[in-house]
């Protein structure tokens, strides 16, 4: 798909990419739709900041099928990702909230592994990643969230390597023996490592990624940095917070202080109330306080004598199974304990499965006297901070779970283990008979943490660690030289770019088994990118044979020409061999297995229209005396064509060369300008067809007809990725002009 083109007027500097739109959308009967804004820490810190920079949101509208046109309101654009009902199912409900969630929480709960969902992961995260390429303006910072989106900054990297990105985590990262239980573990760490940075709620998230990235990639870690091919990324630990400042003007509010009188006369004047607000998931460990206070009633301990408990639990997630099951397992809970110690009009647990606005539940957290946060595995826990935000009359008592990433910073608060629980009674009883001097003390700890590190410093430190990160130019050609840059963005401006890439030592890196070679998915990434733009034509060129062409390249083909046997096999091209050809060919086959067959080390490939002949794993000697036994026998045959390459004799029955192929595809497809990268030998014959207008980029070192030279195979994804980008801001501008002359 190629991303929808627009102007410079049109994009944005810097972009928010988020599972959701920052806006709540409800269709009235009429069929219209009505948007409001969500009240969220995440939007209130950036709005400010997107308006500023004219910067754009995106996001799914948070309903199945809906289909919602592009908005700017205050500045900031809001850019809506459709998602059917079944990508839905399958990416939301399904891949990133009963795989991931679950893995990245400890496994409290068991992970579902199924393709299909990962199928569907991988094509929205791609659907993202082009509404952020279709949108961010050249070299915008774009800044990717949460595990919903986890492949996004490696798409992203592909179709925009001049572009900033950040990625920040808000869920826990698991250790790797957690997270090697993922089947698609290696493509979660590629694409994460597309980000420039990548933040973390704690310090040990980073190492665990770190770890792993080691583990399963290779990559190279040292300190805050990654280095994975040829760029370095940086991690580190950013700890989100609240709008504090606001959480704790609205609770000095006459409105809300009045609301939070009622609220306690509602409830019968207890002694003491005991709060818990949470989503409802099985991650958050309200059956853990449930428990707790039911054992405390149970045996009659006076700590909860005149005390109710008031349970709020969001809905979250209602499709799935296990939630549905937790709900009627919590509700149940909340039955019994109600039905054994709760009075006429007096329940010992009040409960509520609902919503609530940012001001009624500030009354809540202004009444409660001990605020309960007892989650198994949580990332942050930000309703620990609201309630300490809340709090303006310096009060209440907070029992913080040990396992959220609140309780490394909020120390102050009674800690406790939700697996235990002895040990939540006793932080419970602590809490509701804690003296007010203590109790106060506390919280002005907790209030000055909170109120000093808000979610405004937490933007405002990974914007600007991400703007550390990187120069203006993309990182994708900081190994290129200045010559190479400029001779790429001279050519990509031509009408009709035919761009041409050899595979083995271009694409791939070379290695000793042949069948074993994988193209950079870097350069594949860009070359297809490349495909799919207006006036752009993409071909591998390779001595490989053509039906091996497609595997080698990962299966997807696309767009892509393929030419394979050195030119001499092409889509909708004749038989390659007449008979005498092919009895030809057998006879070299033969020949050539009995020059080999005492020597170990020493591979052979047949082709279509010929052998190769490998030498890469041969000893030096053995090397020597093949290949004069193939000169002086079989290369002097009539009708035997020998192409040398690096540790490679090809001898082949017809006469063909990639500069041939080359010349031939750039006159059918009428090609104004052509790029053509290779390494070898054989690529020389594709440089000397080239004219002035072309480029030719040699790959490595060695004599060459080439007029540009890059290092290795991580350079060439350098420059096509940079190419691509160029390309598609000419076809952009290009697209303007033509609109322009219209008008």
């Amino acid at each position: 798909m190629t991303p929808t083109t627009r102007t410079a007027s049109e994009q944005s500097e810097l972009v928010v990419v988020a599972n959701r739109l920052p806006f709540d959308f409800e269709v009235l009967p009429d069929g219209s739709t009505t948007a409001h804004q969500s009240p969220g820490g995440l939007v209130t810190a950036l709005e400010p900041i997107l308006s500023r920079q004219h910067g754009a949101w995106i996001g799914w509208g948070g309903k199945p099928d809906l289909d919602l046109d592009p908005v700017t309101t205050d500045g900031l654009s809001l850019e809506p990702v459709p998602l059917s009902a079944d990508e839905v199912n399958r990416y939301y409900e399904g891949f990133s909230n009963a795989t991931l969630w679950p893995l990245y929480h400890d496994a409290v709960a068991e992970s579902e592994f199924h393709r299909e969902w990962w199928d569907t992961y991988q094509q929205v995260n791609r659907r993202f990643a082009e509404k952020a390429a279709e949108v961010a303006a050249p070299h915008a910072t774009v800044w990717v969230h949460d595990y919903q989106l986890q492949l996004v900054p490696q798409m992203l990297r592909q179709l925009r390597p001049d572009v900033r990105i950040g990625f920040f985590l808000h869920i826990p990262f698991p250790p790797s023996e957690l997270f090697n239980r993922l089947p698609w573990r290696r493509q979660i760490i590629t694409g994460l490592l597309g980000a420039d940075l990548i933040g973390f709620q704690l310090a040990g998230g980073a190492r665990n990624f770190a770890r792993l990235a080691r583990q399963l990639l290779g990559a190279e870690h040292k300190g805050s940095k990654i280095h994975f091919e040829g760029r370095s990324v940086r991690i580190g630990a950013f700890p989100i917070s609240i709008d504090s400042a606001g959480l704790s003007a609205l609770a000095a509010t006459p409105q809300v202080h009045a609301e939070a009188a009622e609220l306690r006369e509602g409830l019968g004047n207890p002694r003491k109330i005991i709060l818990g607000v949470d989503r409802l998931d099985y991650t958050k460990g309200i059956n853990v306080r449930l428990n707790a206070f039911a054992e405390l009633l149970a045996e009659g301990d006076p700590s909860v004598e005149g005390a109710v408990m008031v349970q709020i639990a969001t809905p979250s997630r209602e499709r799935l199974d296990s939630y549905i099951r937790m709900r009627e397992e919590i509700e149940r809970q909340v039955g019994a304990i109600n039905g054994n110690y709760g009075r006429i009009g007096s329940p010992a647990i009040h409960y509520l499965h609902q919503s609530l606005p940012r001001e009624q539940l500030s009354a809540f957290y202004s009444a409660a006297d001990v605020m309960t946060v007892t989650p198994l595995r949580d990332g942050m826990n930000l309703v620990a901070k609201e309630y300490i935000a809340s709090r303006v009359d310096g009060g209440g008592a907070l029992l913080l779970s040990e396992f959220t990433g609140a309780a490394k910073e909020l120390k102050a608060a009674l800690m406790v283990n939700p697996y235990d629980t002895d040990g939540v009674k006793e932080g419970l009883r602590q809490a509701l008979n804690m003296p007010l001097v203590e109790a106060r003390r506390r919280m002005r700890i907790l209030r000055r943490q909170v109120l000093t590190h808000d979610v405004d410093r937490w933007a405002e430190q990974f914007l600007s660690v991400l703007d550390e990160t990187r120069e203006s130019l993309s990182p994708r050609i900081s190994h290129l030289s200045n010559e190479v840059v400029a001779s790429l963005t001279e050519i990509s401006s031509t009408s009709r770019l035919l761009v041409g890439v050899d595979f083995d030592g271009t694409l791939a890196p070379m290695v000793d088994d042949p069948s074993a070679a994988r193209p950079l998915e870097a350069s594949m990434e860009a070359l297809h990118t490349l495909a799919a733009l207006p006036g752009t034509e993409v071909a591998v060129i390779s001595g490989r044979a053509m039906a091996d062409l497609p595997t080698l390249l990962g299966g997807e083909v696309g767009k892509l020409h393929l030419i394979g046997s050195h030119g001499g096999e092409s889509a909708g091209k004749p038989e390659l061999l007449d008979q005498a050809a092919k009895t030809r060919l057998a006879e070299l086959t033969r020949t050539l297995q009995q020059i080999v067959s005492e020597y170990t080390g020493v591979n052979l490939e047949i082709k279509p229209a010929g052998v190769a002949v490998h030498l890469r794993q041969a000893g030096r000697q053995d090397a020597v005396h093949v290949t004069d036994a193939i000169e002086n026998g079989p290369a002097a045959w009539r009708g035997v064509h020998v192409l040398r390459g690096k540790m490679v004799i090809e001898l082949t029955v017809i006469s063909t060369n990639k500069g041939q192929a080359l010349d031939a595809l750039k006159r059918e497809l009428h090609a104004s300008g052509v790029v053509f990268i290779g390494d070898d030998i054989t690529d020389e014959n594709a440089f000397a067809v080239l004219g002035e207008s072309d480029l030719g980029i040699k790959v490595g070192l060695g004599e060459t007809a080439a007029t540009q030279r890059v290092a290795d195979p991580g350079a060439v994804s350098e420059a096509l990725g940079h190419l691509a980008t160029l390309r598609r801001n000419a076809v952009v501008l290009s697209a303007g002009v033509a609109a322009g002359h219209e008008d």
